[in-house]
């Protein structure tokens, strides 16, 4: 693929059903993390389907030996050979979606789906859909996101605010922090659905993200249970997280 800091690779898979899907995929050995950025976006695909806000369907792909030697990209055979390999993709979508813009604005239709990404991304602290690298394809009131493997690296932040604390987002009160800020900001917003998506969140549910990672990913164990402690913790605190979401749209 063209675009994407950790270069990823357009590959025809074939599922277990036989059935063949062209999936974007992404290496460990292309992550700042590894492993543990593979089961961010993981977790983080899970937990968007779960709160229906429109992800891409998500695979684990198994590199078999044979593909990663017949890979005629020097760099790409080189990268997956460095690579766990179990590699985490999403299906690759066509059909004229084209990545958000300054220019996009946010409908009234899509006003709701907007907030929704809005709080999700703020929740689970994921600061990679910017002005410049938006992560979000959209074809006109429709629009998909993409990429979390920054997300849930909490752990990794000094004097980190969770974001149900006053100042927990502070980051995106900055403009161009998140490409759907400024399209928010003022507009009158019903965070009821939100506020139901997060609440009704079971231990059950919260638990098999963490039973979806692949045991090849073992040393992502600690950054997975931090992830889901983290959305655990919003969920019982998501009236004050939907308090700090309003202060950073006010």
């Amino acid at each position: 693929m063209t675009n994407g800091k950790t270069a990823p690779a357009l590959i025809t898979c074939q599922k277990h059903n036989g059935e063949e899907v062209e999936v974007v995929t992404k290496c460990s050995g292309g992550c700042e993390q590894k492993e543990a950025s593979l089961a961010a976006e993981v977790i983080g695909a899970c937990l968007a389907a779960d709160l229906d806000l429109p992800i891409l369907e998500p695979f684990l792909v198994e590199l078999d030996p044979e593909f990663v030697a017949s890979v005629p990209n020097v760099e790409h055979r080189a990268k997956m050979n460095a690579s766990n390999f179990v590699a985490f993709g999403s299906k690759h979508i066509t059909g004229q979606y084209s990545a958000w813009t300054n220019g996009n604005l946010i409908s009234e239709a899509v006003l709701p789906s907007a907030a929704a990404v809005f709080a999700f991304d703020g929740i689970i602290q994921n600061p990679d859909r910017r002005d410049g690298n938006p992560n979000c394809l959209v074809r006109g009131d429709d629009f998909r996101i993409i990429d979390h493997e920054l997300a849930f690296a909490h752990g990794l932040i000094l004097f980190w605010k969770a974001p149900w604390v006053v100042g927990g987002l502070q980051n995106f009160e900055t403009p161009g922090k998140h490409i759907f800020r400024a399209g928010l900001k003022g507009k009158q917003i019903d965070f009821s659905p939100i506020r139901a998506a997060w609440a009704g969140l079971s231990d059950a549910q919260i638990s098999a993200y963490g039973t979806a990672i692949p045991p090849e990913w073992a040393n992502a164990t600690k950054s997975v249970a931090a992830a889901l402690q983290l959305i655990k913790d919003a969920r019982d605190n998501i009236d004050a997280c939907i308090t700090e979401i309003q202060r950073v749209l006010q």
